[in-house]
């Protein structure tokens, strides 16, 4: 497969923001052997990962860890969020862990360079996810395997709701794919593996459940700010999906909803493991 070359003016809006909640409570404190656990069954020692959109690299540490022999590389598009991963691997001195800015749509890397490819949270952003997994397919070794992680806003359940939570839902739905991604990603990743080249992809799904005082108070935070802010709340309004006091209003149902004693919380993540060629 030939090196994909894509448009350097073509860009995906990142529906979090790097320094908010979301990624400061939630996705800097996702671990392998929750997120990845998945790829666990694939993973030998001496192999050597790439880790595509690493974010913070809690997840891409975890996968240093296990690998005694071998090597993780972490790369994202997001300076920032480099910069974070490599401070954390420094903290835990995690030396076979390396990270560098890049896009997932075309990659610095060598052919078949990589015995594995991983990505977590990051195919479900993109308006376009072919030149990204052409890209992982590209730097794999033969016989080398893709293992992708994505949402599925089908999947959520959320209870007990007196309607707020559900059209908060809906509103979160609409922009992600506002932004240019697919809420509904996690379903689509066995056939988006086989329509690039990929063979005898497997696919999965696990949940990811919030419904224990902390992690309700824990969430119940996060979506407040997400909804108040100005990212989500003035597209709602611009959109006419909701007003500025109907989004106040999900946040305030956020809140209530976090100190019910039955809150219950669970979205669903697909996940697809695939091979370059026959392995």
């Amino acid at each position: 497969m030939q090196k994909t070359t894509v448009n350097p003016d073509q860009t995906d809006a990142y529906v979090h923001d790097y320094d908010g909640a979301l990624t400061e409570q939630v996705i800097a404190s996702r671990t392998a052997a929750v997120h990845a656990a998945f790829l666990a069954p694939y993973l030998h020692a001496d192999m050597d990962i790439l880790d595509c959109g690493c974010g913070p690299g809690s997840i891409t540490v975890g996968l240093a860890d296990v690998l005694t022999n071998g090597s993780v590389t972490g790369i994202d598009i997001s300076e920032s969020q480099v910069t974070r991963a490599r401070k954390f691997a420094s903290d835990r001195g995690c030396a076979n862990v390396a990270f560098e800015v890049g896009d997932a749509r075309d990659l610095p890397f060598e052919n078949a360079r990589f015995d594995a490819v991983f990505s977590h949270a990051m195919i479900e952003h993109l308006s376009d996810p072919s030149p990204a997994l052409a890209e992982m397919h590209r730097v794999l070794k033969p016989g080398g395997l893709a293992a992708i992680r994505c949402i599925d806003l089908g999947g959520t359940i959320i209870s007990p709701d007196d309607g707020r939570l559900a059209a908060g839902h809906e509103i979160w739905r609409k922009y992600r794919e506002h932004c240019g991604g697919d809420a509904f990603m996690g379903r689509r990743l066995r056939g988006l593996l086989h329509e690039t080249g990929f063979v005898g992809a497997t696919g999965a799904a696990s949940s990811e459940t919030w419904a224990t005082p902390e992690r309700t108070r824990l969430i119940s935070s996060v979506m407040t700010e997400e909804f108040s802010g100005p990212k989500i709340a003035s597209t709602a309004e611009e959109m006419g999906w909701a007003s500025r006091a109907d989004m106040e209003e999900i946040g305030r149902a956020f809140d209530e909803w976090a100190t019910h004693p039955d809150a219950f919380m669970t979205i669903t993540w697909g996940e697809a493991i695939a091979w370059r060629d026959r392995p």
